[in-house]
């Protein structure tokens, strides 16, 4: 259990509202125990009155009845609105602390995992601490303290019989939820296992539509995908079989003790000690006092897995290593060379190396193209130079450091990268601009926009700069898109800019008009332009073919 005390820990900001809300649920909890109890008796005691003719005072147990009902209704109310509130409070404070947890972490690691398996850690991993939170924490501490209070005051009223309800209601409400989470954990384990095979299939058949149907791989990824749905499907059906058999063993838990208040407490109305209507509100209050334990064994059941998700999200954690030392460069604002310096470099040990031996050196305030057909590598020397990429042998250097061993934050301050893939956020267009520049204001904005060609279809939208792109600028042509992105590299305004494919998506017309407006911008800046269009590229000062970088031993 100790991978949830950090999580137990986390839950201190919220005591209070946890706390309030904990009572609320003691006070729902009693008043349904006191309701029912409270009735059986004044129903009894109303039938003793009528056959024996006793007066009865009907007024004060009818009030009692009404208080127990509103105050069952409120407390539960306030308790839901509380405790969800505390609950939503606390896992948005976890999502933070673990894009926190995943910021330090190095990119060319980073995009080893599986985006599929940071979108389970991110959500269902997350929420899987929501049971650990709502359903077991608070339930657990308000069913101990009901059912302790229910013992004490039916021993107050009934004595032995009492005590005898309590016990079986305390020993069956600790053996009911530990036996829950025994057999409830291969089911969790088996729900872990599946459910990021699903989703990972799911991105997958989305993202890579288009090269499943080339390789004709559509019905072994369809197959792949279904396994997991099956697999997953069957683990939650055998833990909805557990539920089910965990509510019913808390069914009849309650009519075991209800059975037990009658066998004990009818011997002692023989002998004078009790009266018939006590034996009404001991039964009664018997057989309420188990919906203080109705949803712990459904909790405690997916404790296994709120342990384990509890553990890959610290096993995140552990994965972030601490910056290295930083390397002393000039100031950010003061161009630097670019190099490759003897590198070698593979994709996997078997496979042919992609570049040889290489050097490649970008003077300060030079452009310089790189040309290629594609997939030859041209991307991969940009990311060699941004440290996405680890050389097999030699150093990429910004200036004289070694590009890995500066921190990212200081390094991308002094480099920006416009990669192929045109990352944009379900946010307006000023959102997205500011992501580089958060200190920019809205001219510096429009001269991004204007730079790229954009500012005319911003301002031509409804909402000019707080336009409403759409998840990852779906409401945006690609091109448009394209350009957005190269005007958020022009906002950071980095003296070292590295552009792979720039005008993907343009046509021809755009493209020059871009390049055109590019051009004055990168005058001064040390920038890499990687293309297979080398006559689309902006102007120059060297132009070098991507064969020309690769050697081959002697």
């Amino acid at each position: 259990m100790r991978d949830l005390w950090p999580f137990l820990r986390d839950l201190r900001p919220e005591a209070w509202r946890l706390g309030l809300g904990t009572l609320l649920l003691i006070i729902s909890l009693a008043a349904g125990i006191g309701l029912l109890g409270l009735a059986g008796w004044f129903i009894a005691a109303t039938a003793v009155a009528g056959i024996t003719g006793a007066a009865l005072d009907i007024y004060r147990p009818s009030a009692g009845i009404r208080f127990f009902a509103l105050a069952r209704t409120i407390s539960r109310y306030f308790e839901r609105l509380v405790h969800h509130d505390a609950v939503l409070r606390a896992l948005a404070r976890l999502r933070g602390w673990l894009f926190r947890v995943l910021t330090p972490i190095p990119l060319e690691r980073l995009e080893r995992v599986q985006r599929s398996d940071l979108l389970n850690r991110m959500t269902a991993d997350v929420e899987a601490l929501d049971n650990l939170y709502l359903r077991v924490v608070g339930p657990s501490i308000a069913g101990l303290v009901t059912l302790v209070g229910t013992v004490v005051v039916l021993s107050l009223f009934a004595g032995p019989a009492g005590a005898a309800v309590g016990g079986v209601l305390l020993v069956g409400g600790l053996l009911l939820p530990l036996l829950a989470w025994r057999l409830g954990f291969p089911h969790g384990e088996a729900i872990d296992h599946h459910l990021p095979r699903l989703r990972g299939a799911g991105v997958d058949a989305v993202q890579g539509l288009a090269e499943l149907r080339a390789c004709r791989a559509v019905g072994r990824h369809e197959e792949r995908l279904m396994a997991a749905a099956e697999g997953l499907a069957a683990a939650r059906a055998r833990a909805a079989r557990l539920t089910g058999a965990g509510e019913a063993a808390v069914g009849l838990l309650g009519h075991a003790a209800l059975w037990v208040a009658l066998a004990v407490a009818i011997p002692l109305y023989q002998q004078g000690a009790i009266s018939g209507p006590v034996v009404a509100l001991l039964a009664l209050a018997a057989l309420a006092a188990g919906e203080a334990l109705t949803t712990l064994p459904g909790a405690w059941q997916h404790l296994g897995r709120t342990r384990a998700a509890a553990r890959r999200l610290l096993e995140v954690a552990e994965q972030a290593e601490p910056a290295p030392e930083p390397d002393i460069l000039p100031q950010p604002d003061v161009p630097q060379a670019l190099a490759l310096r003897g590198v070698t470099f593979r994709h996997g040990p078997h496979a042919e190396p992609i570049l040889e031996r290489t050097d490649l050196h970008v003077a300060a305030g030079e452009t310089v193209l790189v040309h290629g057909p594609s997939g030859c590598g041209k991307s991969t020397l940009l990311d060699l130079l941004a440290g996405f990429r680890a050389p097999e042998t030699g150093t990429a250097t910004l200036g004289a450091a070694d590009v890995r061993r500066l921190p990212e934050m200081e390094r991308f301050a002094r480099l920006s990268y416009l990669t192929q893939r045109t990352e944009l956020f379900a946010d307006t267009v000023a959102g997205n601009l500011l992501i580089a520049a958060p200190e920019a204001d809205e001219a510096a904005m429009w001269a991004a926009l204007e730079r790229v060609g954009l500012a005319e279809r911003v301002r031509q939208s409804p909402g000019q700069l707080r336009e409403w792109i759409g998840e990852a600028g779906s409401r945006l042509s690609g091109g448009e898109a394209r350009r957005l992105a190269l005007a958020r590299l022009v906002l950071a305004d980095a003296p070292v800019v590295l552009l792979d494919e720039p005008f993907r998506g343009l046509d021809d017309a755009t493209a020059a008009a871009v390049a055109a407006g590019l051009e004055p911008w990168l005058t001064g800046r040390t920038a890499l332009v990687i293309s297979h269009a080398p006559e689309a590229a902006p102007r120059h000062d060297r132009r070098i073919a991507f064969a020309e970088l690769i050697r081959r031993p002697d």
